[in-house]
């Protein structure tokens, strides 16, 4: 165990970072190490030359500003808890946690998520479930999901152990049940006794309501008691793996801080905890084909850390999965947004239309998985986080860059605009009303007669009692006929990205030749194993599991 000032090691680094990128020939098209005296080393030692380039330092040449046993780069729940996996199993391990936000509790997702826990009573249930989820989709193998399953099953005493004590309940307590207390997709299992034994787990304050009510500010506060084995620095922007050039080995990693760049050592590895890039519009819409779409939170998640793990040779997967589409209000000058968790706006006091006019999809949220007479997924319809019934099949919903929220007075009445805090909504720039639907649709810029055609089709299918162009929910077929009608602006919004470095059993980043790279590891949305249908708290759950399954691997007590 070292710390800064103690021992200060040498490390393995080029002419800077701009020179380990040069050598590992950049972003996305990266080479694994050359070894040492191969014609390829000898032909790059060739190029070097002629360009004048500076050749890599050797070893002994660079030292450690500080050298911890465990680097982990990111602090939502699945930096954190790693971080407190060192400092509770660690025997005295030390553990530096960086963060570019300026909160502890991270700049992703995890602080501003609903807090629900994917969790079981019964890890074979689970592993069921989840091959369940992953359907066709062939990229992740069994033994990832069962160390997934099985970091699920101790998720309820691991927190105990830790003193959360009465903070937090789970769906099998029958405390509280709710749409996310039970599998998101029930139809996936075969009985009443498997679908129990799985669900979420809620911090909810505890019998007076005055403990905590977050999985992360727990866990935070746990790392607040460990100050002698944790640092834990925010406004640091990591920029560099440190890797040998003849292992592979990551060693550890150079950070921004203050305007200064330090190097620190890892010792027993460096786990990634970056989340994704729904702050990146370059890929975004690379990745996702996304141009515009607002994201729910993951402020400081830009894919620096996918950038930095593609330099030292990993392979990608699930870049083109998100948790979305949903649809929020945005204002017309596009200043302006603002949306609420996704399965509690129903969309039920109108309709949501297109440029066009027309519907073009289920425009209703909530899971739809309460309540089931019958458990064939394919007739069952929703909208559980971003995938849709399509044809059968559930998938990710694309929606357009601009849509309009349709209602009438009695809509508005019952609360369409619930989420704007303004009393009205037209006169504070959200969107428009009119005493007639053709007027309305003039000053959207709809096609002339459309709007009309579209909501005399809908209140048909609602007078009859179905709807049989896109099967929303019978309880939320609400005519628009009483005026004035209103139309509010609505942009796509997403909850998060998936992809990243593909990521083993072992929670260790993978290379493109298949093999681990040494002494690099993953966890949470960072290359989640998340590939086909989600579950509501998967995110969180699997930065929980696979946090601490890393940390064990760096101290080596997995």
């Amino acid at each position: 165990m070292t710390q800064e000032g103690i021992s200060r090691k040498s490390f393995i680094v080029g002419a800077g970072a701009a020179a380990l990128s040069a050598a590992t020939l950049g972003l996305f098209g990266c080479a694994s190490p050359t070894p040492k005296g191969s014609a390829e080393a000898e032909a790059a030692d060739t190029k070097a030359a002629a360009s004048g380039a500076e050749a890599p330092a050797a070893v002994d040449e660079r030292e450690w500003d500080e050298s911890f046993d465990v680097v982990v780069v990111g602090s939502g729940i699945a930096g954190t808890s790693a971080a407190v996996t060192v400092a509770t199993e660690g025997n005295g391990a030390i553990c530096l946690v960086l963060d570019k936000g300026d909160d502890v509790l991270g700049g992703g997702n995890t602080r501003f998520s609903a807090g629900a826990i994917f969790s079981t009573t019964n890890a074979q249930n689970a592993l069921k479930y989840l091959k369940a989820l992953r359907g066709e989709n062939p990229t992740v193998p069994d033994d990832v999901l069962e160390a997934y399953a099985n970091g699920m099953a101790e998720h309820e005493g691991w927190l105990d152990a830790l003193g959360a004590g009465d903070n937090f309940y789970a769906p099998w307590d029958n405390v509280k049940v709710t749409s996310v207390s039970a599998p998101e997709y029930p139809e996936l299992l075969d009985t009443d006794e498997e679908r129990a034994t799985i669900g979420c787990m809620l911090f909810n304050g505890g019998p007076d309501g005055d403990g905590f009510k977050h999985v992360q500010t727990f866990l935070s506060d746990v790392l607040d008691q460990h100050p002698d084995t944790v640092t834990r620095k925010t406004g640091t922007t990591v920029v560099q793996l440190v890797q040998d050039p003849q292992t592979g080995e990551i060693l550890g990693v150079v950070y921004e801080e203050g305007g200064k760049s330090v190097s620190a050592q890892a010792t027993g590895g460096v786990v990634m905890c970056c989340g994704g890039f729904e702050n990146n519009p370059v890929m975004m819409a690379n990745y996702i084909r996304s141009y515009g779409a607002h994201p729910f939170a993951g402020i400081c998640n830009t894919g620096d850390g996918i950038k930095l793990c593609a330099e030292v040779g990993a392979e990608m997967w699930h870049m083109a999965n998100i948790a979305g589409f949903y649809n929020g209000f945005a204002s017309l000058d596009g200043e302006k947004f603002v949306s609420k968790n996704a399965a509690q706006t129903t969309r039920g006091e109108g309709i949501i239309v297109g440029s066009n006019g027309r519907r073009y999809y289920m425009d209703n949220g909530g899971f739809g998985n309460t309540n089931l007479t019958e458990y064939d997924l394919r007739i069952h319809s929703g909208y559980r986080h971003g995938d849709n019934n399509r044809g059968g099949e559930w998938m990710h919903q694309s929606l357009p860059a601009e849509s309009w929220f349709v209602f009438d007075q009695a809509g508005f009445d019952a609360g369409a605009t619930a989420e704007i805090t303004e009393d009205d909504p037209v006169a504070a720039g959200w969107g428009y009303s009119a005493d007639s639907l053709t007027e309305l649709a003039k000053l959207v810029g709809l096609p002339e007669g459309e709007l009309e055609a579209t909501v005399e089709h809908w209140n048909q299918m609602c007078d009859d009692g179905a709807d049989m162009a896109f099967y929303r929910f019978p309880t939320t077929l609400n005519k628009v006929a009483t005026p004035p009608f209103y139309a509010m602006r609505m942009v796509p919004y997403f909850l998060n990205t998936d992809g990243g470095p593909v990521r083993s059993a072992k929670a260790e980043v993978v290379g493109r030749d298949g093999n681990p790279i040494p002494h690099l590891y993953s966890a949470g949305e960072f290359g989640s194993v998340w590939s086909d249908m989600y579950n509501a708290g998967g995110n969180l759950s699997e930065g929980m599991a696979f946090g601490r399954i890393a940390a064990r691997e760096c101290l080596g007590i997995a």
